[in-house]
């Protein structure tokens, strides 16, 4: 049985027809139950985009099934995520996840579905349908990689691996006083455990970076193609947590090659997991910023 794709939509439509038509012209789309759902405005200015919102995702057509979820009131992204796969996650084992800013490619849920099987059971916290622009060395024979960091831009996982976070980060504490531990953390971009940080004062409420934490806390890695499956059209100063940058742009195609899955022994390649961290890296004045929070919040704690 294929996975069911959970959709999240806010107030982007344009963003979101894109998607959906993509999603739609996906090989195993009529073979694929649909789960959308659509948070509420956050303000009356967003009213007008979440009513065109919902007037596109009624008008959807093209899968197995078709379920759309309408909050009555704005619970925000991490939100709409959390309680909205923890909820899909009662009737399936696993689930594709795509927000309403990534478009598919036309080989996107077949790699999705063929890497959940393969990767099932294994040391792996989640798959991923984006990869940054890598330097894949000449040698390296296979069509995935494994990275210990996951990705948000049209990504999969299994209910047991979703079920093991916790979501509230009851080791952040001692996590973040460990110098060890940020460093282990960060091997994947120096971005991460700012990010956790800045979770826990407030500044941002993600729910990516959590999941993230988890899957370092029982150390499991994240599957990427060598090539994404995805393009992020969000990246335009639209979206709620990415600025318009050409950062994150990679080559795309529409078909990875199942036959040459890494299998989870392999391990992290130290050739692309320097090339991968470089995406994410934060800059000198960045890291700057964040030790100086990083030492008021050990201070103030």
């Amino acid at each position: 049985m294929n996975a069911p794709v959970v959709l999240f939509a806010y107030n982007r439509p344009h963003h979101l027809q894109q998607t959906i038509d993509a999603l739609r012209h996906a090989k195993l789309s009529d073979q694929t139950d649909l789960i959308i759902f659509s948070d509420a405005p956050r303000t009356i200015a967003d009213s007008d985009a979440v009513a065109q919102v919902r007037t596109t995702i009624r008008n959807v057509c093209g899968f197995a099934t078709i379920k759309i979820v309408e909050r009555r009131k704005n619970v925000g992204l991490a939100s709409n995520i959390i309680d909205g796969l923890t909820s899909v996650f009662e009737q399936y084992d696993r689930a594709i996840v795509l927000e309403d800013d990534i478009v598919p490619s036309e080989g996107f849920l077949q790699y999705m579905n063929d890497a959940l099987s393969f990767y099932e059971d294994k040391n792996v916290w989640s798959v991923a349908g984006y990869t940054p622009q890598i330097s894949v060395p000449s040698s390296y024979a296979y069509s995935t990689y494994l990275a210990p960091r996951n990705c948000s831009w049209g990504w999969a996982t299994w209910r047991a691996k979703w079920l093991k976070t916790n979501w509230q980060v009851p080791t952040f504490d001692q996590f973040i006083r460990s110098r060890q531990a940020r460093h282990t953390f960060n091997q994947a971009g120096t971005d991460l455990s700012a990010m956790l940080l800045r979770w826990r004062i407030g500044e941002i409420n993600s729910w990516s970076i959590r999941f993230c934490y988890a899957a370092f806390c029982h150390n499991e890695l994240t599957v990427y193609p060598t090539a994404s499956l995805v393009v992020n059209i969000g990246a335009d100063g639209t979206g709620t947590n990415v600025s318009d940058t050409s950062r994150y742009e990679s080559q795309t195609i529409n078909h990875i090659d199942k036959t040459r899955f890494a299998p989870p022994t392999v391990g992290i390649n130290s050739d692309i997991l320097q090339s991968f961290r470089k995406t994410y890296n934060c800059s000198f004045i960045r890291r700057c910023i964040n030790y100086l929070k990083l030492l008021l919040y050990i201070i103030q704690n």
